[in-house]
């Protein structure tokens, strides 16, 4: 069930239905090489988000792009709101789905650059005192023996970091009418592995993605498919699926946030 959809009654009717589970998909606006589009992240999100919550029935948050992105802020097209913005407007939101009847909201990434935003936004949830949980999932992440099975059927053996192979072949599966393979400058995906040492010895620092990919662009996707979009989708979704299986059916976080939020001060 898509929320924008829904008439009132329906959404109402909705967080019943889905077991007062919401999926909000995020994405970013940022460079995918020259031939994938500026909303990649944001349109393939929601797309898992979308199919999954037909098998497990979930309400699915409109397009939302406000993820961290400040690493993307040079090329153009880019969309890198602050960091206060982000934390801020994805709490009101998720105030807004809590308000509307849903006690469990699924932050559904879609954004590799999400993967320390959302966990800190989560972990800060102890301090809120809010009586609903927030769960972290990436809709990209693909298991060991999926990634063998993709391997097999395509003999890739990278499948890309950001508009490689795998994201390449889901947009041609989703959008194809968006995809500009002519205009793919391979070299341009190389990693330039500065920092490198810095790296080796497991040092983060926020320019650790640009000190390799400064053109936002990690991974030949000269091979990619729609057939093989197609392929790795359908894992995403299962993959999602089974999380929001899983989150159904937690009794233990909404117990934990009501102790909790019982004793500190």
């Amino acid at each position: 069930m898509l929320w924008e959809e829904l008439t009132a009654q329906d959404l109402k009717a909705g967080a019943v239905e889905s077991e007062g589970v919401c999926v909000l998909p995020i994405g970013v606006i940022e460079k995918h090489g020259d031939h994938l589009p500026l909303g990649t992240d944001m349109y393939s999100v929601r797309a898992v988000a979308e199919k999954a919550a037909e098998i497990s029935t979930a309400v699915v948050f409109p397009y939302y792009f406000l993820g961290q992105i400040a690493e993307a802020r040079h090329v153009p097209g880019c969309l890198a709101p602050s960091g206060r913005l982000i934390m801020d407007t994805l709490l009101e939101m998720c105030d807004e789905i809590h308000r509307n009847g849903f006690g469990k909201i699924l932050l559904l990434s879609g954004h590799g650059g999400n993967g320390h935003f959302l966990p800190f936004f989560a972990q800060m949830f102890p301090s809120l005192k809010r009586r609903y949980a927030v769960y972290v999932h990436g809709a990209h992440v693909i298991t060991e023996e999926q990634r063998k099975i993709i391997e097999a059927r395509t003999g890739i053996g990278s499948m890309g970091s950001h508009a490689g192979f795998k994201e390449t072949s889901v947009m041609m599966h989703l959008r194809p009418d968006l995809v500009h393979m002519d205009r793919v400058k391979v070299k341009e995906s190389e990693s330039m592995e500065r920092l490198k040492e810095l790296k080796e010895n497991n040092v983060f620092t926020g320019f650790n993605w640009y000190a390799d990919y400064p053109h936002h662009f990690a991974g030949d996707p000269s091979a990619a498919s729609a057939e093989y979009g197609e392929l790795i989708f359908d894992m995403l979704v299962s993959n999602t699926v089974n999380t929001i299986k899983a989150i159904k059916a937690d009794e233990m976080s909404p117990r934990l946030i009501a102790e909790y939020n019982s004793l500190a001060h």
